[in-house]
């Protein structure tokens, strides 16, 4: 169970997973956390939300000058500069919970990634979600249907509800076959540490 990483984490626990796919069977699922659960439902104007978040503008760009740095890594030329809106990202996640029963989650949740990492678009906009759903084959009046569904609701916010009893508050977060709890970004060789030791108490 992973929560939400950047996608330059993502590529980076990927790399180590293949090492390891012989002697592990490895399953990726995304899960519902919100880093803002108050925000507004139409989200925040991003300067905004970054100088209350980190105190001033200069501040904020130092993090994210660095998140960038890391990106060039991994090959991923962030787009910060282009985001307008800091989202209610619920609907985003709603998406990727429909996308889990397709068994498209993986794809889906990249088209998130790129819309609102490299294309600054509002990932909290019920427009831009029905793009991504039709991009990846899901029937438009049922994502139309889905989203206008009061009842799916409550089982995201209790698995989030559930994410912070266990501690969690920050992305990313990986859970690590319901044993290991790791917090913040890692590197490769993190991971490759990690799944050796999985693969050693397995045999």
């Amino acid at each position: 169970m992973i929560r939400r990483p950047p996608r330059s984490t993502q590529s980076r626990s990927s790399a180590a997973s293949d090492v390891y796919k012989r002697q592990i069977e490895f399953k990726q699922t995304w899960r519902p956390f919100q880093l803002n659960p108050g925000m507004p439902p139409d989200g925040m104007d991003r300067q905004e939300y970054l100088i209350s978040k980190f105190g001033s503008a200069d501040a904020a760009k130092t993090i994210y000058d660095n998140i960038y740095d890391e990106g060039l890594l991994e090959g991923i030329n962030f787009n910060f500069d282009s985001i307008q809106t800091t989202p209610n990202s619920f609907n985003s996640h709603r998406l990727l919970a429909l996308a889990y029963k397709q068994g498209i989650q993986e794809n889906v949740l990249d088209s998130l990634f790129e819309s609102y990492f490299l294309n600054g678009e509002d990932i909290g906009d019920p427009n831009i979600l029905l793009d991504i759903a039709i991009k990846h084959q899901i029937d438009a009046e049922d994502f139309k249907t889905y989203l206008s569904d009061q009842e799916n609701i409550e089982p995201l916010a209790n698995e989030e509800i559930e994410a912070r009893k266990m501690g969690i508050n920050s992305v990313p977060t990986f859970i690590v076959n319901k044993q290991i709890v790791i917090n913040g970004a890692q590197t490769s060789e993190n991971f490759d540490i990690i799944f050796k030791k999985l693969t050693n108490t397995i045999n």
